[in-house]
């Protein structure tokens, strides 16, 4: 509607300035001509009366002269009929009305002036000279008001107003009506086709029946639509088969982690294999006599198997595929889960798991099988990297974070930590660790999957990793992930 708003505004600004230059063109005109005739009449009937005039002086005299002025003045009621005295002051009873030099008036056929009198009525002047029998120079004086012709100019600047107003509304409304019908619907559909494009509804195509620019314009929009609609088909598609591989990756570097885990697992069953197998031999060999050692014998074997089943329910839970789901849950008790888990991989590689957490509930809306796949990653790799007698610390702190930075934005965040004593990583490898297949590790002991993997989770929940390494001090990885606003 604007466009038809300003289109009809152009429109009628353009049939104004036309009307507005014909009106005083046709103004002008009609002066020129109104002007024209008034000359000639004055000069015919000036030269005809000042003739008359000279004979009737002539013949019958002075008198008889002035008698026949004031007749044709009766008779002509528009115009007024003087002789005057050139010699005479200006605007005497007997001198001319305007400021005449008499040679100025006796050497041309006639004189025109246009002033105003003393009722200040503006009156057109024509000064005639008389060849009479007088010592004195006279002329016949004609003069005829100009209110006429106001009155004609202000009729027709009237008529032409009114007119240019008629017209000006009529186009007026045809222009707004054409308006909406070629260009303010057509730009209404068109404008509605690009919201739902926007929007990423590509269904249902624009035509428009006229073949103007317009409608070719919705048929490339209705082109763009199909081509975008096919286009975001084939990113779903391709999204689907990504987040699927990611899927499958993820489940792989899961696995590779519970294969690492199986050889502590094994040593961590040891121990409660064992008793479980001497309580029952005695039981076997008839050791356990009274009641109350069979009872506590029972009870034994029955710990001991709740605590194997214990851990290899954990492993089954970790290594479980499970649907993409996130809760509002506790970063530190989450921490001290994976920690447990992970403890028996490093008393077998001869490293101590410390753990350390904040003593309020850290929340976080996450993915808590996701999240403890990424730190069961970096815990795998920090005891690796470990040499014997070392240690490993994890710890989950609530931070504020006040600096802005590309991709780390400042806020309210729950940091969990990694760190240990191993060789660490050169400076110039620290900015290819997050990449596929990228590891340090000797052939056989890692895919160079992990930290891709972990990565990716973090940045899924809204975080980011920080990295601090020097060669012979060991790491400190960060995952900074974004806290609940009332947690």
């Amino acid at each position: 509607m604007k466009l038809t708003r300003r289109l009809t505004l152009w429109f009628l600004l353009a049939i104004g300035s036309v009307f507005a230059i014909n009106a005083v063109l046709s103004v002008r005109q009609h002066l020129r001509l109104f002007d024209t005739d008034l000359r000639r009449d004055e000069r015919l009937l000036g030269r005809a009366l000042a003739y008359a005039v000279e004979q009737a002086w002539h013949d019958h005299g002075q008198e008889h002269a002035l008698d026949l002025v004031k007749a044709a003045e009766v008779r002509e009621s528009q115009i007024r009929f003087r002789i005057v005295w050139l010699d005479a002051a200006p605007g005497s009873e007997e001198g001319p009305a305007a400021a005449l030099q008499p040679a100025e008036v006796l050497s041309r056929d006639r004189t025109l002036v246009q002033l105003r009198d003393a009722s200040g009525d503006l009156r057109f002047y024509t000064y005639v000279p008389l060849d009479v029998p007088s010592a004195r120079p006279a002329a016949l004086e004609l003069s005829e008001s100009l209110e006429d012709e106001r009155a004609y100019i202000a009729f027709r600047v009237r008529e032409t107003l009114i007119s240019a107003l008629i017209l000006a509304v009529v186009a007026g409304v045809v222009a707004f009506g054409v308006g909406i019908l070629l260009v303010g619907r057509p730009i209404r559909a068109l404008v509605e086709k690009a919201r739902r494009i926007g929007s990423e509804d590509f269904s249902g195509p624009l035509v428009l029946p006229r073949g103007d620019e317009l409608a070719q314009l919705a048929d490339e929009m209705n082109t763009m639509a199909e081509r975008l609609d096919l286009a975001k088909r084939k990113v779903a598609a391709e999204s689907e088969a990504r987040i699927a591989a990611l899927q499958q990756l993820r489940h792989a570097d899961r696995l590779t982690t519970v294969g690492k885990l199986a050889s502590g697992l094994a040593h961590e069953l040891g121990t409660p294999l064992g008793v479980v197998s001497g309580r029952a031999q005695m039981i076997a060999a008839g050791e356990v006599t009274g009641p109350e050692d069979t009872v506590r014998a029972a009870r034994i074997i029955g710990e001991q198997a709740e605590c194997m089943t214990r851990l290899v329910r954990q492993l089954l839970d970790f290594a479980r595929w499970r649907s993409r789901e996130r809760r509002l849950a506790d970063a530190v008790q989450l921490a001290r889960q994976t920690v447990g888990m992970l403890e028996p991989l490093a008393v077998r590689r001869g490293a101590e798991l410390r753990f350390s957490g904040a003593r309020d509930p850290v929340r976080v809306r996450l993915d808590a099988s996701q999240l403890q796949q990424a730190l069961a990653n970096l815990v795998v790799n920090a005891i690796q990297a470990t040499p014997r007698g070392g240690s490993v610390d994890v710890s989950v702190e609530a931070r504020v974070r006040d600096e802005e930075a590309p991709g780390r934005p400042s806020g309210r965040y729950a940091v969990l930590v990694v760190e240990d004593e191993g060789e660490g990583i050169p400076s110039e490898r620290l900015p290819a660790i997050f990449d596929p297949f990228f590891t340090t590790k000797p052939v056989g002991e890692g895919t160079g999957l992990g930290l891709s993997v972990t990565h990716g989770i973090v940045e899924e929940h809204g975080g980011f990793i920080e990295v601090q390494s020097e060669p012979a001090r060991g790491s400190r990885f960060e995952i900074w992930l974004p806290r609940e606003a009332d947690a």
